[in-house]
């Protein structure tokens, strides 16, 4: 049902069925974040969700040094920045619950960014409605399920 004229990536496409017998919600969901990408550029207002990717990616980089992409259309209005000194402590509130004797290492690196566990594993860190959110990949989780599954005390035995 997707004009060509707004490319949308096959693995994001999605049957009429999928939505209305509730078979594959998901690609549903994802295939509407990739049309709010999409309409973003010619001045809608993007979910708060894309919004976060965007900040994530202006800051990525800006660390590179990498040329901004090609300007588009005026955006509309951008949300408000969220409290970072509040993102920090419902990170450190999260992190606390571990039990482990050596607690699980979660380092602020600078705003809304963290290393995780003994790796080099750099996460983003965001707050969407009252959830804290991690950037995983090409999607989104709660901080909290992440750590269920990355905190040896939360860890569950497959």
């Amino acid at each position: 049902w997707l004009s060509p004229a707004l490319p949308c990536p096959d693995v994001l496409m999605f049957e009429t069925e999928d939505l209305v017998l509730r078979k594959n919600e998901k690609n549903f969901v994802l295939c509407l974040l990739e049309l709010a990408r999409h309409a973003s550029r010619f001045g809608m207002r993007a979910p708060t969700l894309v919004q976060m990717e965007e900040e994530i990616e202006e800051e990525l980089r800006q660390e590179l040094e990498l040329p901004p992409p090609e300007p588009t259309l005026p955006r509309g209005p951008r949300r408000a920045p969220r409290d970072l000194q509040n993102l920090d402590q419902m990170v450190q509130h999260l992190v606390s619950r571990c039990t482990c004797p050596v607690q699980f290492p979660m380092i602020k690196i600078s705003e809304g960014k963290y290393r995780v566990g003994d790796s080099d594993s750099l996460i983003f860190v965001r707050i969407l409605r009252e959830h804290v959110m991690v950037r995983v990949g090409g999607g989104w989780d709660t901080l909290e399920h992440y750590l269920d599954k990355h905190d040896p005390c939360r860890c569950t035995s497959l």
